[in-house]
């Protein structure tokens, strides 16, 4: 049975074929779980392909705490192992995180932490047009956090 379902996948995949190319622009919107403010959020991005394997993504995600607000910028460089269906990816790159909640011990508190962002991803074909993005980063900023994103993509000049 998992051949048969391994056999499948792979025709499947073979069937959507496209390898992707410098100046490719991709969009994304995807959630987020913050492992540090224990959180979901709502995650929206782009990538720029510079070259087949080198790309820029910055993204934004907005999270929804018990209470307060928190968000994050992440300004990342990827490299692209692959470039088939399946397009794995290692990053690296700049993040922010922005906390804010108000109680009655501590008044109103502000936070801002920059820090590097370390991770692994996947972009995983599923048309010519879309792919899924899982990815998994972890944040070395003050208070050191793990992220995993789950994102729709968007390929705005597939071919």
């Amino acid at each position: 049975m998992k051949k048969l379902l391994l056999l499948g996948l792979f025709s499947l995949s073979v069937s959507f074929l496209q390898a992707q190319s410098a100046r490719d622009v991709r969009l994304q919107l995807g959630a987020d779980y913050n492992f540090y403010v224990e959180a979901f959020g709502l995650n929206f991005g782009g990538e720029y392909l510079i070259t087949d394997q080198v790309s820029v993504a910055p993204n934004y995600s907005i999270y929804f705490p018990e209470r307060g607000n928190a968000s994050n910028l992440n300004i990342d460089a990827r490299y692209y192992f692959t470039k088939d269906i399946l397009q794995w990816y290692g990053l690296v790159g700049f993040s922010n995180n922005w906390i804010s909640f108000s109680d009655d011990i501590f008044g109103d508190v502000k936070s801002s932490n920059a820090g590097a962002n370390i991770g692994v991803g996947g972009v995983l074909k599923f048309t010519d047009s879309f792919a899924f993005n899982p990815e998994f980063k972890y944040q070395a900023q003050k208070h050191g956090q793990t992220v995993f994103r789950f994102a729709l993509v968007y390929f705005i000049n597939h071919k």
